[in-house]
């Protein structure tokens, strides 16, 4: 059962305060007076859906670096690079495509609709790497001739999490499914700091 497009969910606190984060920097900048700030702000504040949020620093940021993208497009780097990262709606089928190129799909800070999210991942002579946040399990499936696909999440400790199940192929390409490592980094590798004589 699909549910409702991403338009129309419910914005939170956080989804308005990033919007909100862009139109204080704009104004910092001189790119808004401080009218067209009380305006925008105005309406973050009235906003109920992400759909109402979406439009409003449209003029201010490229598409790629808004707060808030609703598209559900393809992640396809074709002789090239596509990235799909920061706040993003991701659909319950998500497919992403690398052809000579390098696709990547962070999903840390993504809203995921579905408790299941599938993910069509095919890479020939490409390479897509997925970032993911703790607590997501992930499902890796699919075939490699002469590439890799390689998951190095640690499974959730959650009984109902979230599942991302990957599947497609690697032809002469390689897929990185990763999730921070957290504490496990911390302290590694510093160096005592040396008295001063």
């Amino acid at each position: 059962m699909e549910g409702p497009p991403p338009e129309r969910l419910r914005a939170s606190d956080a989804d308005r305060e990033r919007v909100l984060a862009v139109l204080r920097e704009a104004v910092e900048d001189g790119r808004l007076d401080l009218e067209e700030f009380q305006e925008r702000s105005d309406r973050v504040h009235a906003a109920r859906r992400l759909g109402d949020l979406v439009g409003i620093t449209a003029d201010l940021l490229p598409p790629d670096a808004q707060p808030l993208r609703l598209d559900v497009t393809p992640v396809s780097a074709l002789f090239g690079n596509d990235r799909r990262t920061g706040r993003w709606v991701v659909p319950a089928r998500q497919l992403v495509l690398s052809l000579f190129g390098t696709a990547e799909v962070d999903l840390r800070d993504a809203l995921l609709t579905r408790d299941r999210v599938e993910m069509t991942a095919s890479t020939v002579f490409g390479r897509i790497v997925i970032r993911v946040p703790e607590g997501l399990e992930v499902r890796v499936r699919g075939w490699s001739f002469l590439g890799r696909r390689t998951a190095s999440v640690r499974p959730s400790p959650l009984r109902d999490a979230p599942v991302l199940e990957v599947d497609g192929f690697s032809l002469f390409g390689s897929l990185r499914v990763s999730a921070p490592r957290g504490r496990r980094w911390l302290g590694r590798g510093r160096r005592r700091p040396r008295e001063l004589e």
